[in-house]
């Protein structure tokens, strides 16, 4: 799964394509699932609970096409708050089936590593590709626009978990640079991610 700043780039990157009206309430609810982490990688079960996840991704996806449909009546009014919270697990899956196996071959050039190892690993060159991704006009568009949005509970996520979520994000990020460049992520990443994200949202939500 991306860090955030790759969500909110892909969500630039696709955001007129998917009917938006208003970009502050899509571009918040691309952020709002990674609220629980706000302290620290929460448990799996709040984690999963936040991402409407599931360990099979089949059913994952199923899950979402439902959520989205069962909570469109209630989000009436903040449509683009929902899409933007479907959408930003969509991109998980995307960037999993995407990006992440030639990731993981990468990590895995040295030797086998366990997946402690490769999780950490795995952190520490998303972190690095943070620095070239917060560069990008499509993230500094996004970010810009965060703070022009009302935060709403949705899902297992709570207003005021997403509104301090929100303000980490747009003032204080700084933990999740590094000031190394990456060492196998590229902008053609985003873009593979963003291909998939596009063909996965028609095919579950559109």
């Amino acid at each position: 799964m991306p860090s955030f700043p790759v969500h909110l780039a892909v969500a630039d990157m696709l955001g007129d394509e998917l009917s938006i009206v208003s970009k502050p309430d899509f571009f918040l609810g691309c952020i709002a699932p990674d609220s629980v982490n706000l302290t620290g990688f929460a448990s799996q079960e709040v984690r999963y609970g936040a991402h409407i996840r599931s360990v099979d991704y089949d059913i994952w996806k199923k899950q979402l096409t439902e959520f989205y449909r069962i909570n469109s009546d209630r989000f009436k009014d903040k449509t683009d708050y929902l899409k933007g919270y479907v959408f930003h697990c969509i991109t998980d899956i995307a960037w999993d089936e995407a990006v992440q196996p030639q990731l993981f071959a990468y990590l895995q050039r040295d030797g086998k590593l366990d997946r402690e190892q490769i999780t950490k690993l795995k952190w520490e060159e998303l972190f690095r590709f943070n620095s070239l991704v917060m560069g990008l006009d499509s993230f500094k568009n996004a970010v810009c626009l965060l703070d022009k949005a009302e935060p709403a509970d949705i899902a297992t996520v709570s207003a005021q978990q997403v509104e301090q979520y929100r303000d980490y994000v747009v003032n204080d990020y700084k933990d999740k640079i590094s000031a190394q460049a990456p060492g196998f992520l590229c902008l053609a990443h985003i873009s593979a991610c963003a291909q998939r994200t596009r063909e996965l949202y028609r095919e579950l939500i559109e």
